[in-house]
C-alpha cells in the first residue's frame, strides 16, 4: 500500500513538473531600421525543458510542435537546439522574415533541488526576425 501511495504521489507531481515548451514574441519596433536599411519584424524567446533521470535517461519534456499548449513528451528527449530552431521557424514563416539575427542559445541543468537524482534541463534561444 506504502509503495501505491508513493508512486501516486511521484507521478502527481512529474505532472504538476510537467516538460513545457514555450515561445513568445514581440513586433513592436516602432519604426527601426537596422543596418544596411533591413526592418526588425519580430522578437522571438523559444524555451523548452525537461526532466532526467541521473541527467541522462529522459522521463519528461516539453513538445517543441506545439509551444504555449502545456502538451508533453514522454520519455524523449526533444529538449534540443534544433527542437528549438524548429519554433523560432514557425515565426520566420509566419511574419515572412529572410533572415535572423542576434541568436543566442544558453542552457542550463539543475539537479539540487531532488539531491542529484532528477536534473531539469532548461534549453533557451532567442533571435530577432529581419525582413
Amino acid at each position: 500500500m506504502k509503495r501505491v501511495t508513493l508512486t501516486a504521489v511521484t507521478l502527481a507531481l512529474i505532472g504538476m513538473a510537467c516538460g513545457c515548451a514555450t515561445m513568445q514574441t514581440a513586433k513592436r519596433f516602432d519604426g527601426t531600421v537596422m543596418e544596411k536599411g533591413a526592418r526588425p519584424l519580430a522578437t522571438v524567446a523559444v524555451e523548452n525543458y525537461g526532466y532526467y533521470l541521473f541527467g541522462v535517461i529522459p522521463i519528461i519534456a516539453g513538445e517543441p510542435k506545439h509551444p504555449n499548449a502545456n502538451t508533453c513528451r514522454l520519455f524523449d528527449d526533444s529538449v534540443t537546439v534544433q527542437n528549438n530552431l524548429a519554433m523560432i521557424s514557425q515565426v520566420v514563416k509566419t511574419e515572412r522574415g529572410r533572415k535572423l539575427t542576434n541568436m543566442n542559445t544558453t542552457e542550463e541543468w539543475t539537479g539540487a533541488f531532488s539531491l542529484w537524482i532528477l536534473w531539469r534541463k532548461t534549453l533557451f534561444t532567442s533571435a530577432l526576425v529581419m525582413e
